[in-house]
């Protein structure tokens, strides 16, 4: 049985099963890609679940994980494995269970039923509701995070924002950086937050200015209100000392870190509040951000050229070798390129300048720079970005049409499954940066036979025996 297997599904079967290995799932199932967005409430799946729509709902019960990709979502049932949600607005209600890890990803993230593993997520809101329940670490980044008074977080909170809002209980430790803080919960150890120097003035411009999902800019600043309390130490970094006003709710040592303006310039969070052990899966802090730019990149492509990114596929798929080899060599000669260029361009300026008596100066310096100078920054764009995305999306096609043989065809579940292979793959240490090599090498040169058609004898005939 086994010798009648083709080489290319012995690949696929390797590569879904290092993701089951890599995952943390208790069970193992096939995928189900049957529903049409919608899981009634009788349902019982003994699957993963797929699920691509405008409007998802999950009111049933699914052994196994669940991945969508919707404009709206909403889970009501139960989640026996992982939940990975793509949306505009996610909604896990008060009814909701997830036994694994929730991540939620969107403009507004909205959580009120119970997680029994950690909660990651990036998006403009994110709110934690009275009855929300995270087993172990919440893990966060956008422009507002809150937890309502009766949400729980069983060990540790991570994250940055532009604001935060922590009216819930924290068992452990809460560590981020932010703007504006606002305590009126209680944090079982310890606290460690890293202040900006944003102004309430220049929040409040960005909200304004922001769609609805933006709540109200918060003045900038650390404040603790009645019910808050912090078990043991406080640590913060600041402009300003504040020792006095927080002292009172500090069970232990509270400890100033002063910070001037430039230091602390841009920093809406901290990078070193994103390093834990718990996500060991993925050894990678900027993992799910990660995920999310590529598949905002890949969406925004979607939209604004679908018949070019069907080509761009195809010859991913007919030209595997080849794009590999021309990936190489475009890289190795933009590489160059960005070396030598600069340089030669000024001394040529020089030269016209002297020829002209200056009077080519602005043009040569002013339009043609320019004109290299974007060139490069989409030079650079399509080798550290568009060719993760190219390479994700093909191999996600590949390996949801050609090895599993699913039925359903979906561009947006394409691109999302590719995009889950690469960033768990590329976290493996010492392979990680092996796939991310290769993923540039394979997207670059695929972009350029497709733009190009520099296979264009081959080509014609490759396609349509694929």
């Amino acid at each position: 049985m086994f010798r009648n297997l083709s080489k290319k599904k012995w690949i696929g079967i390797i590569l879904v099963v290092s993701l089951i290995a890599l995952l943390p799932v208790s069970a193992v199932h096939a995928a189900d890609f049957s529903h049409d967005g919608t899981v009634e409430a009788a349902e019982v799946i003994d699957d993963d679940v797929f699920l691509s729509a405008d409007q998802c709902e999950m009111n049933g019960t699914i052994n196994g994980n669940l991945v969508a990709a919707c404009q709206h979502i909403t889970i009501n049932g139960s989640v026996s494995g992982d939940a990975f949600l793509f949306a505009e607005t996610v909604t896990v209600g008060e009814s909701a269970t997830v036994e694994g890890n929730l991540f939620a990803f969107g403009a507004d993230v909205e959580l009120d039923g119970k997680v029994s593993g950690s909660v990651a997520s990036a998006a403009e809101s994110v709110l934690l509701n009275s009855h929300a329940s995270v087993g172990r670490n919440l893990y966060f980044a956008g422009y507002q995070s809150k937890l309502e008074e009766g949400s729980t977080v069983g060990m540790d909170v991570f994250g940055g924002a532009n604001q935060i809002i922590a009216n819930g209980t924290v068992a452990r430790d809460l560590s981020a950086g932010t703007n504006a803080l606002e305590l009126r919960g209680a944090i079982g150890r310890n606290a460690s937050i890293e202040l900006g120097t944003g102004s309430s003035d220049m929040n409040a411009s960005i909200s304004s200015q922001m769609p609805s999902y933006y709540p109200a800019a918060l003045p900038a600043g650390i404040r603790f209100y009645e019910g808050a309390s912090v078990g043991n130490d406080l640590t913060y970094t600041a402009t300003e000392n504040i020792d006095t006003e927080v002292q009172d709710y500090v069970q232990g040592t509270v400890t100033f870190k002063p910070a001037t303006a430039e230091s602390s310039k841009g920093h809406a969070f901290s990078r070193s509040a994103w390093s834990t052990d718990d996500f060991s899966h993925f050894r990678v802090a900027g993992a799910f951000s990660q995920m999310l730019s590529y598949y905002a990149l890949g969406a925004l492509a979607f939209w604004l050229a679908k018949k070019q990114i069907v080509k761009v596929k195809d010859a991913g798929k007919a030209f595997p070798g080849k794009a590999f080899g021309w990936g190489f060599l475009v890289i190795l000669i933009g590489m160059l390129s960005i070396v030598l260029v600069p340089g030669t361009f000024i001394l040529l300026g020089i030269l016209v300048g002297v020829v002209s008596m200056g009077g080519l100066l602005f043009a040569w310096y002013g339009v043609i720079g320019l004109a290299i100078a974007l060139a490069f920054a989409l030079f650079l764009l399509v080798v550290f970005s568009l060719s993760k995305v190219v390479a994700a999306y093909v191999f996600g096609e590949w390996l949801m049409q050609d090895v599993l043989k699913t039925k359903m065809q979906n561009r947006w579940i394409d691109l999302l499954v590719g995009l889950l292979f690469y960033v768990i793959l590329c976290a493996i240490p010492y392979f990680g940066w092996v796939v991310g090599l290769a993923a540039s090498l394979y997207g670059t040169g695929t972009l350029f036979i497709a733009l190009t058609h520099v296979e264009k004898k081959r080509e014609p005939k490759i396609l349509e025996e694929k």
